[in-house]
């Protein structure tokens, strides 16, 4: 656009857009070709109509917007506020949005927000969850999948098992012994554990680290025997197939 268009022709401009986008068959092709001779007589291009729109007179950059993308230029404008509660349930966000959007939420805010509706979900205390919130991170947000609400529950729900749950080192002897707590681990808690060069790092509860301390004092003198027996049966099936 060499100069400032009237507003009359950017609205006329926006409703061909919006013509364009709701049309099918006839109508759109009909729409389509209205706006470009509008874009021409009036010297705009799609990017004066809608900034999340290309420099260009081509109606076909049309095909590949994205709400998303138009909704995203809005931020750091009057309309902020307004945006941001379509945006974190967004699910189409490039990862350069997704961190552009983390840069203008409130994650604490929004956890506020959202955890008794995370916490309903999971049977668990609403102020427990915004406690494990307050301790995400960006960093903690970007690993998850989903929209950015979805991840900052997930980082909430891990947090929040963390902080119900104190890590614990558990001395396990060997390769098989350590393969043995990680099972036990996971079976009583449903979270996997880690090797480290003693033994296990786990999150368990008191009641949980009990348990496993009695298990593994009562069976796990045969866990090398099972390994054992499983080397050689894999052995055997191996020797029968070959």
């Amino acid at each position: 656009m060499t100069s400032p268009a009237p507003d009359a022709a950017i609205q006329k401009g926006r409703k061909l857009i919006h013509l364009y986008r709701r049309g099918v068959g006839g109508e759109r092709q009909n729409a389509g070709r209205l706006l470009l001779a509008h874009l021409r007589t009036h010297d705009l291009t799609l990017y004066d109509l809608d900034s999340s729109l290309p420099v260009s007179q081509e109606v076909a950059a049309l095909d590949s917007w994205r709400e998303t993308a138009s909704l995203m230029t809005r931020l750091g404008t009057p309309e902020q506020d307004e945006v941001l509660t379509q945006l974190v349930d967004a699910e189409d966000l490039t990862e350069t949005e997704l961190r552009k959007l983390l840069d203008a939420v409130d994650l604490n805010k929004l956890a506020e927000v959202r955890a008794d509706g995370w916490a309903y979900t999971h049977a668990a205390d609403p102020e427990h969850y915004r406690q494990a919130a307050r301790t995400i991170r960006p960093a903690d947000v970007l690993a998850q999948r989903g929209s950015l609400a979805q991840r900052l529950q997930n980082a909430t729900v891990s947090a929040h098992f963390r902080l119900m749950h104190p890590e614990r080192q558990i001395r396990a002897n060997g390769p098989v012994q350590q393969r043995f707590v990680l099972g036990l681990v996971r079976g009583l808690t449903g979270q996997p554990g880690e090797t480290t060069e003693t033994g296990v790092r786990a999150y368990l509860d008191v009641e949980q680290l009990s348990r496993l301390r009695a298990l593994l004092s009562q069976y796990g003198g045969q866990a090398e025997d099972a390994a054992l027996r499983a080397a050689e049966q894999f052995g055997r099936e191996l020797g029968e197939a070959g």
